[in-house]
């Protein structure tokens, strides 16, 4: 038996609780890319980690034809004071931060080469927005714009550029992957992220990963009965 809710995440780590509360699976560490739990509500997909890995097994699973939905979950990091660690937030567009070409000391994306065009389906502008979900639970929830990127942004220049040039609140590695895929397939999607870092200098001490996860698995809690009825 199948079934139509497929929750997405880039390692098990980050879902941990709820993947033991949905499917009964202990999945240590990461877990590996493409592995597919089943649950008697959900079915659970590990992405594994950056756009890669995540657009061809989501691609892969959505072209079953097997869902009917889809709720991305996951961590990642805050560029703005009002998104501190712990937050959690809806992710409401995706934009690909490092896919383009470097330009005598600037940055040109698809976009600015003219290989994409503005408002060009699956796109919206520049960016990929997700559905807006009118359910209960993320009403105190930010909806906030993402910057997916293919490397972490550690350098003060490579920051200040990316805040220039995409004015993103949180950044991920594995979130324009997914809309774009559920775009395209036409799958009801929705995105959260919990702050386990702010966007500076590679400091893992400054990092707050469990929390982070706690966070998202107690708004997970709320979220999920509401999205599996819609």
């Amino acid at each position: 038996m199948t079934t139509s809710t497929l929750i997405v995440t880039a390692t098990a780590l980050e879902i941990a609780p709820c993947i033991v509360r949905e499917t009964g699976d202990v999945v240590e560490g990461f877990g590996r890319a493409g592995t597919l739990l089943s649950g008697p509500r959900c079915d659970i997909l590990l992405s594994g980690v950056g756009q890669l890995q995540c657009a061809f097994h989501v691609g892969r699973i959505l072209s079953t034809g097997r869902y009917g939905r889809v709720l991305q979950a996951g961590i990642g990091g805050s560029f703005v004071d009002s998104l501190p660690l712990g937050s959690v937030a809806v992710v409401g567009e995706e934009v690909l931060g490092d896919l383009g070409a470097e330009d005598r000391g600037s940055f040109l994306d698809l976009f600015d080469m003219g290989l994409l065009s503005k408002g060009e389906f699956p796109f919206a502008d520049k960016g990929l927005l997700a559905p807006v979900l009118d359910l209960k639970a993320l009403q105190e929830l930010p909806r906030v714009r993402s910057l997916t990127v293919n490397r972490v942004l550690s350098e003060a220049h490579s920051i200040a550029w990316a805040e220039k040039k995409y004015s993103p609140q949180v950044v991920n590695m594995e979130g324009a992957a997914l809309f774009y895929a559920c775009l395209q397939q036409g799958v009801p999607f929705l995105s959260l992220r919990s702050i386990s870092d702010r966007v500076g200098p590679r400091d893992k001490s400054s990092w707050d990963i469990q929390g982070a996860v706690s966070s998202l698995d107690r708004v997970l809690r709320l979220v999920l009965p509401e999205f599996l009825d819609r």
